[in-house]
């Protein structure tokens, strides 16, 4: 039997109302939640795990966390994003980071948070360690990036900072466009590299298209591939440079 103490019953409890923030993510603390039995297998892995929180209706079956939150079931549904109730709900926590590696995927202003999580996933099927966000891209704790990433944002090493600090550190930009070079004529991306996507409906914006070398797919029948497509088309191509 559970302690009473470890139960919450009431939306005005504390505790409850710094979960509700977390709904939005804390960028300062690198906190969020994230829903499912898969996200806590892979939050606990790699150890982004901080706390778990499930049901009242749960509570006895969920034997296998330890020292759960427990929340009255209405709370509990407040606190999910989905109508289909989770098993749980963790609070995870994963920092972002100011320091970066050789082989960098820059997202410039990229606004669907289902293809932002695509890419992450993406990036660390081919090999890729580090993820970049300008600053006007939706916000790497949205829910629907964290679902949509299916774990691998907590393998990821996850950065928002603006181009400009590539350009300042010489690293070589590779802007994905559609009037570039075809991508199947380049060897290999030079190290340290940047390779950039833009935003959905405008692409990169027009202030870099000159700070790099512009490459493309050469596609047939179509202009233009969803971002989150030409981005696993491009990591596959360049995953072992």
């Amino acid at each position: 039997m559970y302690m009473k103490n470890l139960l919450i019953t009431s939306s005005k409890n504390e505790k409850y109302k710094e979960l509700l923030l977390l709904k939005k993510g804390d960028k300062e603390q690198g906190l969020f939640l994230a829903e499912g039995e898969d996200l806590y297998s892979e939050a606990s892995k790699h150890n982004c795990l901080k706390e778990v929180i499930i049901p009242e209706s749960l509570a006895f079956e969920e034997i296998k966390y330890s020292s759960p939150i427990i929340l009255k079931d209405s709370l509990y549904r407040t606190l999910s994003n989905y109508s289909s109730l989770p098993k749980c709900i963790c609070v995870c926590q994963k920092k972002i980071i100011d320091e970066y590696g050789e082989r960098v995927i820059y997202l410039d202003n990229v606004q669907d948070p289902g293809n932002v999580g695509t890419i992450i996933r993406s990036a660390l099927s081919f090999s890729y360690k580090t993820i970049v966000l300008s600053k006007d891209c939706v916000s790497v704790y949205n829910n629907k990036v964290i679902q949509s990433s299916k774990g691998a944002i907590f393998a990821l090493d996850i950065g928002i900072d603006s181009l400009d600090y590539f350009i300042e550190h010489n690293y070589h930009i590779y802007l994905t466009t559609l009037d570039g070079v075809d991508m199947e004529t380049i060897d290999h991306l030079k190290k340290p590299y940047v390779l950039v996507f833009g935003n959905e409906g405008q692409g990169i914006r027009k202030e870099y298209l000159d700070k790099g070398e512009k490459i493309k797919i050469v596609m047939d029948n179509i202009d233009s591939l969803n971002v989150a497509i030409a981005a696993s088309i491009f990591m596959y191509r360049f995953r072992r440079d």
